[in-house]
């Protein structure tokens, strides 16, 4: 009887151990898991309330627009992160678990941990490839921020507005207004055509013997009345100017202009300014290069007489 109550003893002081390693082991992780979303969270709002590079220029609405952004694309990352972290977390109890109460379980699940390991590896090597590729791709760019959405971009051959920007893909709406979904695994280079500033350049192409002082000054006066209308000024960072004479190429002179815009005002403000050039090109006399084509007129075939020598009935124009 002596014996058994030792027994039951034993067993129930080894128990009450092995449950308090448990408890030890559950409250550590579900503290250091607290500790880190706060931290987490912490980092994620001072990261969203810090101004990015050139947003400093864009009106109030537009820094509170991507700010807010900014926000939830961090937002999206540091949760997608913590999902991993509780996992893990879980994961490594349940581990604790099995090992302090089932420890010959625990010995056969180690054994076979290479067999899963394998079958794991294998899966995902083969069946998840690219799945796994768009996630670790988007947390890159969700983390980076290469644009954003509103920005103008050319990824993966398409170019277009960005309407979302997640985890696994891309949305982007193109001038037609075709919305194309393009998964992150396949962006390799991004473009982004409106992060901080962009540039007007317009060659305008003059026929030989142009007076090339001339053309300099009349493209700068219209750069100069330009950057005064106040329709558009707003729209400019620098004047447009004559920048520099390329190299002449068939059909004439080309005369470079480059300047400065506000981003995604590179296009009107392009289409603008090349219209106010060629009206002072009409108005100044200043032509244009052409290009040249000789047409050379053969004389007409000869009529081919037929075998019993008339004239075939085909007719020439």
């Amino acid at each position: 009887m002596q014996d058994l109550s030792d027994r039951l003893g034993t067993f129930f002081f080894v128990t009450a151990g092995n449950a308090l390693v448990v408890v030890i082991v559950v409250v550590v992780a579900w503290l250091a898991y607290r500790v880190l979303a706060r931290v987490v969270r912490t980092f994620v709002a001072r990261a969203a309330s810090a101004p990015s590079p050139g947003e400093g220029e864009l009106g109030a609405e537009q820094q509170a627009i991507r700010r807010a952004e900014r926000s939830r694309r961090l937002e999206t990352v540091a949760a997608f992160g913590l999902r991993l972290v509780r996992w893990f977390t879980v994961a490594v109890i349940a581990s604790v678990v099995v090992a302090v109460f089932l420890p010959s379980a625990w010995t056969a699940i180690g054994g076979l941990g290479v067999g899963f390991g394998i079958a794991i590896g294998g899966a995902i090597g083969f069946g998840t490839q690219q799945l796994v590729r768009d996630y670790l791709n988007g947390m890159l760019i969700l983390g980076e921020n290469p644009y954003s959405v509103g920005d103008i971009v050319a990824i993966a051959g398409v170019r277009g507005t960005v309407e979302e920007v997640g985890l696994r893909r891309t949305v982007i709406r193109d001038m037609d207004g075709t919305v194309h979904s393009v998964p992150n695994g396949e962006i390799l280079v991004a473009s982004n055509f409106t992060r901080r500033f962009a540039r007007v350049n317009e060659r305008f192409m003059v026929a030989y013997g142009t007076d090339i002082a001339r053309v300099t000054a009349v493209i700068n006066a219209v750069g100069e009345a330009f950057a005064a209308d106040p329709a558009w000024a707003p729209r400019l960072i620098d004047t447009p100017a004559v920048l520099r004479v390329d190299p002449v190429v068939d059909p004439g002179i080309p005369v470079l202009v480059s300047f400065a815009v506000r981003p995604g005002d590179q296009w009107a403000v392009g289409g603008e300014f090349r219209r106010r050039v060629l009206d002072a090109f009409v108005r100044e006399g200043i032509r244009l290069a052409t290009s040249q084509r000789l047409q050379v007129d053969g004389p007409l075939p000869i009529p081919v007489a037929d075998t019993d020598g008339a004239e075939s009935g085909a007719e020439y124009t």
